[in-house]
């Protein structure tokens, strides 16, 4: 060996060819120092007693150095693989990785990293020589790259509310928390839950922001008109009898006239007398105003509410209009949908201009039960209600709410005293 210092040798076996001829010995080589070494093995011929020296160079290299990035930037989440430097890269490596900070990033042994929480961390490789790099990691939040709201526009009325949904992009967003805000409060307010809440007619816009920096947003266009509408109320008949449907007038303002349709379900009329459909207004409107009303189609009315002269509906409550319902003797127990439609109302602004506005369809529930003897007026009971509106009928001044085939208690075809007796009698538990 040219340098005996250059290599730790230890003798294995001795090896010899397939027929026995030649030998030679096997050595574990363990370098000790970079350089390349001549090396001398010894082969013996026993075939015809000679021998030959063969002569090994070898050329010991080591790590002399790592090369990493220095820095190197994640989303909270992301994983990445380092793919080390070597030189030089002939050399053996046996690398170990650490991480300065593992609950912010972890490195397993082959240089994979995952992004666990917000933060820096040093990740240094180190090889067994001694020779290291260190690369600084820095873990970002997801931002928000985008927002979806379930409304991009909205018409209220004054007192009305809107829950706002907002769909954040991407999913793993580090911080999905938005702060809602209105560009005109005096319109709608929004709560911090993104709950709209209609102030005052005009337009706005609610605009959700997203918290985490990234500058994104989204927003809705909120339309407040003034609560001028008209309230379909809720009612119960029994099948067979009729009723009166209350549809009621919120005016906040100078009201000049107003129309809508009236749908009713299959087997259920607007009561007709001498041809005409039964409605009349209420409250101080019965002073200032009048109907025209028509059937359009089956189940289909329309009623329009004009002015004598140029007055205007009062502002007082309870003005509206009442309808006489007739519910048919088929028509099956359960509840059924009635909608008021295609509202248009004139309303006078200052001076003499007028404007029409579109309120919102109503809809209310009609339930309709069993029919019950005695129960005349079809409210579910028997009461002294009962006992006035059998008066009313017997005296022939048509009560507005009369089941004929039930106030016939003793079943002889007529509605009489005596029926209203046995009336009296079911009330009194006789």
């Amino acid at each position: 060996m040219s340098d005996p210092t250059a290599f730790s040798i230890t003798p294995i076996k001795k090896s010899y060819n397939y027929y026995g001829t030649h030998y030679y010995n096997n050595y574990q080589i363990t370098p000790l120092k970079e350089g390349t070494y001549n090396f001398s093995q010894y082969i013996y011929d026993s075939s015809n007693m000679s021998s030959t020296t063969v002569i090994y160079s070898i050329t010991v290299v080591s790590v002399k150095s790592i090369y990493l990035p220095t820095s190197l930037s994640l989303d909270l989440g992301e994983n990445y693989l380092f793919a080390p430097v070597i030189v030089d890269s002939r050399a053996k490596t046996s690398l170990t990785w650490t991480s300065s900070a593992p609950e912010i990033v972890q490195v397993d042994g082959n240089g994979n990293i995952s992004a666990i929480a917000l933060g820096t961390s040093i990740i240094t490789c180190i090889n067994s020589n001694g020779v290291s790099a260190q690369c600084e990691v820095t873990v970002n939040p997801v931002l928000v790259s985008g927002i979806s709201l379930n409304e991009t526009e909205a018409e209220l009325t004054v007192g009305e509310k809107l829950q706002m949904e907002a769909t954040i992009a991407p999913d793993n967003a580090t911080d999905k928390t938005l702060t809602w805000s209105s560009t005109n409060e005096a319109v709608a307010v929004v709560s911090e839950s993104g709950l709209v809440t209609a102030v005052g007619s005009g337009t706005c816009q609610v605009k959700a922001t997203a918290n985490d920096g990234s500058g994104k947003s989204a927003s809705c266009l909120i339309t407040v008109e003034k609560n001028n509408k008209l309230t379909v109320t809720d009612m119960t008949q029994c099948s067979g009898g009729r009723g009166v449907l209350n549809v009621l007038l919120s005016d906040e303002e100078t009201i000049m006239g107003f129309q809508f349709d009236l749908q009713l379900p299959t087997g259920v009329t607007v009561a007709e007398k001498d041809g005409a459909l039964l409605a009349q207004l209420t409250g101080n409107a019965v002073n200032t105003h009048s109907i025209s009303s028509s059937k359009v189609s089956d189940g289909l009315y329309r009623f329009v509410v004009t002015p004598q002269g140029s007055r205007a509906i009062s502002q007082a409550t309870g003005d509206g209009m009442t309808i006489t319902i007739d519910v048919a003797d088929e028509v099956a127990v359960g509840t059924y949908p009635m909608t008021i439609s295609d509202i248009e109302m004139t309303v006078k602004k200052t001076g003499n201009v007028y404007e029409d506005i579109h309120p919102k369809n109503s809809t209310a529930t009609l339930t309709v039960t069993e029919a019950v003897m005695g129960d005349v007026n079809g409210d579910g009971r028997v009461s002294v209600t009962d006992v006035i509106s059998m008066n009313s009928y017997i005296l022939e001044e048509e009560p507005a709410q009369f089941i004929r085939k039930v106030a016939d208690l003793n079943g002889d075809g007529r509605v009489t005293i005596t029926d209203m007796v046995q009336v009296i009698d079911i009330i009194l538990g006789r």
